[in-house]
């Protein structure tokens, strides 16, 4: 009995030892808590960044930019700009083919309002 027990020890002591680190590795805590708390920051400056961007824009004026999506994994779903230039064809073609450029997402997904920001 003794001697079997350990030549079954000794033909899976490899995939004995795989199986526990596995384990063990699925102990360890994640860092995605941490990840969804910054996702807020990561929005504002996100969009901070982009604004002060497509405000230096030839005849766009001031603006404000709202994305909205997962900011923590930067996926966005849509944005909004409202700007002083926004009733120009120009000025929203130029913003909309910039905000597709930073944030990945459709001219449907993006719109492009004149107003006071």
């Amino acid at each position: 009995m003794d001697r079997a027990l350990k030549q079954l020890a000794g033909k899976y002591k490899y995939a004995v030892a795989v199986a526990l680190l596995g384990v063990c590795l699925m102990l360890l805590p994640r860092g995605e808590a941490k990840r969804e708390t910054d996702a807020p920051d990561t929005r504002g400056a996100v969009q901070s960044e982009m604004e002060a961007t497509l405000a230096a824009f030839d005849d766009v004026g001031r603006l404000r930019l709202m994305l909205t999506g997962d900011a923590a994994a930067q996926r966005w779903t849509g944005a909004v700009i409202v700007c002083e230039g926004g009733e120009s064809a120009a000025v929203r073609l130029k913003l909309t083919q910039a905000v597709r450029a930073l944030t990945g997402l459709s001219a449907d997904k993006i719109a492009v309002i004149k107003g006071r920001p």
